[in-house]
């Protein structure tokens, strides 16, 4: 058995695509995940599974499809590659407020470096299928958004979280 992080994108956001967490808790057991838990309400979930990566958010996805009725992107990471990514921090040690430091993590790896448009004050970083923002005025001032910076991606699945997120899910994943 393989120990999964699997992270929901857009659900339980402004009361669109409403997804009790407790229920999914309860979806996801009875469809044959192993020690399944969340955390909070955004959708982040750890489950154990004999599956690979790419069957494990197949299957979330179908059983959020039928239980819900609703489809949402499912972006999968083993326990291990969770490590990895807290590892990896760019901004580790300059002691940032965490709810600044940003992991969005994509479907697939990205197609190249994207980089932040002159002007902006953000930082950004692009590591394999993880892109590290750091929102100095926060994620809900930032207008990197309108920039384009995300084009570069094209049609990969994202969903973020904020540092803090991501090292409770890694810790939830190791335990």
């Amino acid at each position: 058995m393989t120990t999964y992080v699997a992270l929901l994108r857009g659900v339980n956001v402004g009361g669109k695509r409403t997804t009790p967490m407790a229920e999914l808790r309860q979806a996801l057991a009875e469809a044959g995940f192993g020690r399944v838990r969340t955390y909070i309400q955004s959708g982040n979930v750890v489950v154990d599974s004999g599956d690979g990566p790419g069957q494990v958010g197949d299957r979330i996805g179908a059983v959020i499809a039928e239980r819900f009725g609703h489809t949402v992107p499912v972006m999968v990471r083993t326990a291990a590659e969770m490590d990895r990514i807290c590892a990896s921090d760019p901004f580790a040690g300059r002691g940032l407020d965490e709810s600044k430091v940003t992991v969005t993590f994509l479907s697939g790896p990205a197609p190249g470096r994207l980089e932040v448009p002159a002007g902006q004050i953000e930082e950004a970083f692009t590591d394999g299928a993880e892109v590290w923002v750091y929102y100095p005025e926060g994620l809900g001032k930032s207008t990197l958004d309108r920039t384009g910076f995300w084009k570069g991606l094209g049609d990969l699945a994202t969903t973020t979280r904020n540092r803090r997120t991501v090292a409770k899910l890694r810790d939830m994943a190791a335990a």
